[in-house]
């Protein structure tokens, strides 16, 4: 799947677990419109795809945020990786046509799309998973989960392209530059109309 299709594709990315992918996915479906998404999630030994709604709409699941949050469709990606994981994701992006975009959560949906935009988050503290680094030089954004001005991670400019901008959003509290980034957002996706 490439950022050539009809719809734009969003790859929201992070350092580590719990650095706040999800809830910035709800805050870009809040404030896009026509977009879907995926929830991608990490196994052991299989490979599963659903936008059943009684499995989507799971009280305190990432799925059921997405869902809330606004999302014209989602669908939930469980997969150790590789081939299968192309595969699943083949399934899921063919049935988002019809929506404007398509929000991606998670690291490893980075190797088999070529999304519009990439978004990297990390924590104030800078630490990031040896999985994540292996994502040198594609962000677009970088979001630094706080809500203060700060320089930024230093091994976060490794993942940074060329021009890429910085934003500070709390993401436990939604406050910070969450309007900036947003209109931000919004120019990238609508410049490629």
């Amino acid at each position: 799947m490439s950022a050539g299709d009809s719809f734009r594709i969003i790859s929201v990315t992070g350092a580590h677990s719990r650095v706040g992918k999800t809830t910035l996915c709800s805050i870009l479906i809040k404030n896009l419109e026509g977009f879907g998404a995926v929830k991608f999630t990490r196994t052991r030994v299989y490979t599963s795809v659903t936008d059943d709604p009684a499995t989507i709409l799971q009280k305190d699941k990432d799925t059921a945020l997405m869902a809330g949050a606004g999302a014209a469709k989602v669908v939930w990606i469980r997969s150790p990786g590789g081939r299968d994981l192309r595969e699943a994701l083949n399934i899921a992006m063919g049935g988002m046509h019809g929506l404007r975009g398509v929000i991606v959560e998670g690291n490893s949906p980075v190797d088999f799309l070529n999304p519009h935009l990439l978004i990297f988050i990390t924590g104030r503290d800078g630490r990031i998973k040896p999985s994540a680094l292996e994502l040198p030089g594609m962000a677009d954004i970088l979001i630094i989960n706080s809500a203060e001005k700060t320089g930024g991670p230093p091994l976060s400019a490794s993942l940074l392209k060329e021009n890429s901008e910085v934003f500070c959003i709390d993401l436990i509290n939604k406050k910070g530059e969450i309007d900036k980034f947003l209109a931000h957002v919004k120019k990238y996706i609508n410049e490629f109309r």
